[in-house]
């Protein structure tokens, strides 16, 4: 049965699934109890795609073993790329489990750092690449992973140091130089971040997450945040989306913009473009409307919870940019734009395009956070990576691009922010009417 299993493997490692799983379900068949073969199953199913197969063999596997430590990680790994709350706590049971069983194990670790990355449980993260670091010194994973860990938590100085010694392990190690780069521009050395900068640019010239770091090591404000962070942040945020932004940070806007829909168009006749539509929850407290509404976000991981309310007619898996220069003009009665500004930055084609899109006496209902009185029109916040608008400059832009009514609503708290109510303003732009 082993010279089977080793056979199995070099299916799967090949692509040969079809044929794996002929040879596997054999070996089942044969023998029953051995746990080995739904370990396969493991492998089979991640191969596939298939993660509920993988957790179902996992599950089977630990049963037949439950003393075998490689079931368990095997396991927790299906269930946190599963990534509900209830599969991402036993995930992180299951790490804990198997490392207590072979804690010099490093591939057991690698898989256990990986969960907790996925299940954002970062002083586990910390300690377990720790221990890695402790079992293999020269190995430049882990002070990148505790770069990663500690910039998350905001502990720039340390995270300095490990991004410093995976530096120094592999010279010109592109996350390395990025990490460096990041935790410099939150402690403000400008001048080693410079440095790190035109290292990076020369390098990718045409990353455009790295002409973002390098325009802000010049110092300058760019105009919008590169997609791929964007993609990157609300990919891995999703399933836990609602849950933490409505119960812990007390994010209540799509409920009011709900209200304010509801009170414009009682009969509920309307066609609304959601921009940057996320788990869609304005479509959540909105609920079905006579009209059609028209969900645009750039994370697909969103918009598969978005479609789950079953509110949404159809989605666009683009940048909202892209969404709106690319839509025929007259098509919405209501655009939304709820807490997505603060990724996008410049308005200075958004309110235009927003204008021409919509029908006439139609509105653009959005969110800003609010920058204060000693900051400019347009402000950059650091280290959260978010835009700040002044609430004069959006409404001059508004006016400027045709709308007849603007009105702008000063909310304390747009949401918690750390401990704090995070200032902004719901600004409700209305197109002049058909004359």
């Amino acid at each position: 049965m082993t010279v089977e299993i080793r056979r199995i493997q070099h299916l799967i490692a090949t692509g040969r699934l079809p044929e794996a799983a002929t040879a596997l379900n054999e070996a089942q068949s044969e023998s029953p109890r051995d746990a080995r073969i739904f370990m396969l199953g493991v492998l089979l199913a991640n191969r596939a795609g298939n993660l509920d197969g993988a957790v179902a063999s996992g599950r089977r596997a630990l049963k037949l073993a439950p003393r075998w430590h490689v079931p368990m990680i095997e396991l927790g790994m299906a269930l946190a790329r599963k990534g509900g709350s209830a599969e991402l706590a036993e995930a992180m049971l299951l790490a804990k489990s198997a490392l207590a069983l072979a804690p010099q194990d490093t591939g057991a670790l690698d898989r256990a750092i990986a969960i907790a990355e996925i299940a954002k449980a970062r002083p586990e993260a910390i300690a377990w690449a720790e221990a890695g670091a402790r079992l293999r010194p020269d190995d430049v994973r882990y002070p990148l992973v505790l770069g990663e860990q500690r910039l998350f938590q905001k502990d720039f100085t340390h995270a300095l140091e490990n991004f410093q010694k995976a530096a120094a392990m592999q010279p010109g190690n592109p996350l390395a130089l990025r990490g460096l780069l990041r935790c410099n521009l939150a402690l403000g050395d400008m001048q080693a971040a410079q440095a790190q900068a035109q290292v990076l640019i020369e390098r990718f010239p045409n990353d455009a997450g790295v002409q973002y770091l390098h325009a802000l090591a010049q110092g300058q404000t760019p105009a919008t945040q590169p997609a791929v962070s964007i993609v990157g942040l609300f990919d891995d945020y999703a399933q836990r989306f609602d849950m933490h932004l409505v119960r812990g940070l007390k994010y209540k806007v799509p409920e009011r913009v709900a209200q304010q829909l509801l009170a414009l168009h009682p009969d509920r006749k309307f066609n609304l473009l959601d921009l940057g539509c996320g788990t869609g929850l304005l479509g959540l407290y909105l609920g079905p409307i006579q009209g059609h509404i028209v969900g645009v976000d750039l994370s697909r991981k969103m918009i598969e919870q978005a479609a789950l309310h079953q509110v949404y007619a159809r989605f666009h898996n683009v940048n909202m940019l892209d969404a709106l220069r690319e839509t025929p003009a007259e098509q919405y009665e209501v655009i939304t734009c709820l807490d997505a500004l603060v990724y996008v930055g410049d308005l200075a084609t958004v309110i235009p395009n927003a204008l021409r899109i919509l029908k006439p006496g139609g509105h653009f209902i959005f969110s800003c956070e609010a920058a204060q009185e000693d900051e400019p029109d347009l402000a950059l916040r650091q280290p959260s990576g978010r835009y700040a608008h002044r609430d004069t400059a959006v409404e001059r832009l508004c006016r400027e691009a045709g709308f007849d009514q603007v009105q702008i609503e000063h909310l304390p708290m747009l949401r918690m922010e750390g401990d704090a109510p995070l200032p902004g303003f719901l600004v409700t732009a209305r197109k002049p009417a058909a004359s």
